[in-house]
């Protein structure tokens, strides 16, 4: 079968699978601490994607490691600083507020791309981290980079499956389309952290991110029955694998 038709399948068995699925209920062996990786493509969108569910979780003691595939763009600079130095130490700031652990890449904006060198490297990193759950960008998204990292995380989950796979959603409807999520977080508890939290991007006007968010987070609490909250989709059944803890499931 031809490459393009088998991510085809994939994700066919996506849209066919995924909207009838239950969130798992609590397991035994899920009592554990889980390492869960959030991998966005640039500071700021694990932030403001799934803040609310990173404070959450190492509120309970979970590991979190913030993943940035990209953070700079070639030579560009912030004031009289190299971007990446700058968006690198906002990130740092807003994985203190949240409780999570720093990653970065060393690809540029404009050369981020989901080829074989690139889809290598991230993959011998998920194998280094060894995460119970995997979160990240859905893939369909009008910014390269957001498409990139999704489709990458994707095609590792495709290889590898050792690990449970949830896509968060940013700026829905200008970047995320057509994300129809079934579970729910409700984020009230953490809200405050997490406006905090993206508000160490000061280089990337947190406001007007946190606006678009806000509307959201009201949005989704709309369809979840509570105030705010953050949605997200599963990618499979991922029968024996861990699930992510506070989420609800809810079919409108």
């Amino acid at each position: 079968m031809k490459p393009f038709l088998v991510l085809l399948a994939g994700w066919l068995a996506i849209g066919i699978a995924v909207p009838g699925l239950a969130e798992e209920g609590p397991k035994p062996e899920q009592n554990r601490k889980l390492r869960v990786v959030v991998l966005g493509a640039h500071p700021d969108d694990p932030e403001s994607g799934c803040g609310g569910l990173m404070a959450l979780l190492t509120r309970a003691g979970h590991e979190v490691i913030a993943g940035y595939m990209t953070c700079y763009r070639d030579d560009r600079k912030i004031g009289n600083e190299p971007e990446a130095q700058v968006r690198r130490r906002e990130a740092e700031a807003a994985c203190r507020v949240l409780g999570a652990r720093p990653h970065f890449f060393e690809y540029a904006h404009e050369k981020l791309f989901a080829d074989a060198a690139t889809l290598a490297a991230v993959s011998a990193w998920l194998k280094k981290v060894s995460p119970d759950v995997v979160v990240t960008h859905w893939p369909l998204d009008t910014h390269p980079n957001h498409h990139v990292t999704g489709s990458l995380v994707w095609q590792c989950y495709l290889r590898e499956g050792t690990w449970s796979l949830y896509f968060f959603e940013v700026m829905t409807d200008q970047q995320t389309m057509s994300f129809r999520p079934d579970l729910y977080l409700d984020i009230e508890s953490v809200r405050a952290l997490k406006k905090k939290a993206l508000d160490s991007h000061l280089s990337q006007e947190p406001e007007s991110i946190w606006r678009s968010h806000e509307v959201m987070h009201l949005r989704r609490g709309a369809e979840s029955g509570v105030k705010y909250a953050e949605a997200y989709l599963r990618a499979s059944p991922a029968r024996g694998k861990s699930t992510l803890p506070f989420l609800i499931r809810h079919l409108p």
